[in-house]
């Protein structure tokens, strides 16, 4: 009986580290992704105010 109990706290704690890893790299992604972003916006062409060009017909 005590062997089972070992193993089911083993399992448990392997499934539990696996999950905080999950959820570990699932935040450093997300930061990392709204990081670039963020960058992306700042540095992008279109952050600059278009302007509407309408073409002349004549």
């Amino acid at each position: 009986m005590q062997d089972f109990v070992n193993l089911a706290m083993l399992v448990c704690a392997s499934l539990a580290a696996m999950c905080l890893g999950v959820f570990t790299a699932y935040g450093l992604f997300k930061v990392g992704f709204a990081i670039m972003r963020w960058h992306t916006r700042q540095n992008s062409p279109a952050a600059v105010k278009a302007r509407a060009e309408v073409a002349r017909v004549s």
